[in-house]
């Protein structure tokens, strides 16, 4: 059974610097995340355990998954296979298998018991709200149109005992599922867990037609066994999760939530958001409270494999001719193309573009570009792209609020699109520099690196 606790077991074994235990008390407001940031200004990024967390009983864990190489090592796959184990995953799910036996619940909390202060109660960045967040929480909840389940993360500001703000971004899957209820004048019943190894966070942040208990079963290769929540029948947990917390979000309450400093490195302000009411909690014993600090390497490493492989589909649908993509930056994508016609970047750059949320720049390059050298791309942008031509803005496109340019909680923005490839109908002939391969391949250099005595 892969368990965030055998995940851990297994980095200490295999990749001992990768996980630093901190033994001394540290304060939930502020220190993790300053711990964190000076371990990355020397261009580390370990999973790092705090022992002592003021204010709690309860041990932090968090950047787990700060690093392409544990995610590699969670797949048990070489580094450059990530996106290929992942697209195979999800080429064949596995449905989870229910039972009883479920960890997470030999500690149940309800009602007037249930209290939220007793967990860590952490504060990130400056300019942050004082209200202490819960940013490691995967939600669980079933469409009630469809009865399909759907996992997604989303940040929880503790507001009182039992009560949290719950920020649901508009036109993503949870918030689908939420004005359905708020349509029908219902409360939305809801669960969420903490306590993931990498394989639950990277099926939990897939996006296509399957359900995301059989991706994270096709990451495992073997069903997940997942348990019925105490207090919300018809939703289903990990049966080894480190915490559960199950409720319901009323159709018309809500709460100021934020400021929250987002994975754009910027903060969103404050904002209007649902209510998630606490019904009961449920943890195991001695159990590791898991944290994501926001903006950082882990907030930014650990959705590509999912975005990525969604990106990639989504792009070879609208041109076939597609080679690789590449998020480099927040909100930007980078595609490699194999043109055979020039209307084929235009077509690429609408379908991104509509297709997410996330997506507000698009950069299409030929396929001999490297994507992850901007260099390169720029060179691209600069020397194969004419503004009047290929430049295409699409002003009032649904975007996310989490843009700290968006002026609106409702997330319209402007986005763009860039061609920056060479014209297949260009007029003026130009080739590229090159030496002949015949004569670079028989040359050897290193007598010339050999050091003179």
């Amino acid at each position: 059974m892969t368990d965030l606790r055998s995940f851990l077991d297994r980095v200490r074994k295999e990749r001992r610097s990768d996980l630093i235990e901190v033994t001394r008390e540290v304060s939930p407001r502020h220190e993790t995340t300053a711990i964190l940031t000076k371990l990355e200004q020397r261009q580390r990024s370990p999973i790092l355990l705090f022992r002592k967390v003021a204010g709690t009983k309860f041990p932090v864990v968090t950047n787990v998954c700060g690093s392409m190489g544990r995610l590699a090592l969670a797949l048990d796959c070489p580094l450059k296979m990530v996106g290929d184990r992942y697209a195979e995953a999800c080429r064949h799910p596995i449905p989870p298998a229910v039972t009883k036996d479920a960890p997470v619940q030999w500690n149940v909390l309800r009602g007037s018991e249930v209290d939220l202060g007793m967990l860590p109660q952490l504060v990130y960045h400056e300019h942050d709200t004082r209200r202490p967040y819960i940013t490691a929480a995967i939600a669980v909840a079933r469409d009630p149109e469809t009865s399909r389940v759907n996992l997604s993360y989303h940040r929880l500001m503790i507001a009182e005992r039992d009560k949290t703000g719950i920020f649901m971004e508009r036109g993503k899957h949870l918030d689908g599922i939420y004005q359905k209820y708020r349509k029908a004048g219902r409360s939305m019943p809801i669960a969420f867990f903490l306590g993931a190894p990498p394989l639950w966070s990277l099926g939990a942040l897939y996006s296509g037609p399957a359900e995301e208990y059989d991706i994270i079963g096709g990451l495992l290769k073997s069903p997940l066994p997942v348990a019925e929540c105490v207090s919300q029948p018809g939703l289903h947990l990990p049966t080894h999760a480190e915490f559960a917390l199950e409720g319901v979000v009323p159709p018309d309450e809500t709460i100021e939530e934020g400021p929250f400093g987002e994975f754009t490195g910027y903060g969103t302000g404050v904002m209007t958001t649902p209510v998630f009411h606490v019904e009961a909690m449920t943890f195991r014993d001695d159990p590791i409270f898991q944290d994501v600090v926001s903006g950082h390497m882990e907030h930014l490493i650990l959705p590509l494999p999912a975005i990525e492989a969604r990106t990639l589909a989504d792009a070879r649908r609208a041109a076939s001719g597609v080679t690789r993509v590449s998020l480099v930056a927040p909100l930007t994508t980078i595609v490699a193309l194999e043109k055979t016609d020039d209307e084929q970047p235009k077509q690429i750059i609408r379908a991104l573009l509509e297709a997410d949320v996330y997506s507000k720049l698009v950069i299409v390059v030929d396929a001999h570009v490297e994507i992850t050298d901007l260099r390169e791309v720029l060179s691209a942008i600069a020397l194969k792209m004419q503004a009047s031509r290929d430049v295409y803005i699409y002003p009032d496109m649904q975007g996310t609020p989490l843009d700290p340019s968006c002026e609106s909680e409702e997330g319209r923005v402007s986005k763009m699109g860039i061609d920056a490839t060479r014209r297949v109908d260009a007029t003026r002939r130009v080739t590229r520099n090159s030496v002949p391969r015949q004569l670079l391949d028989s040359i050897d250099v290193s007598e010339l690196l050999i050091p003179k005595v």
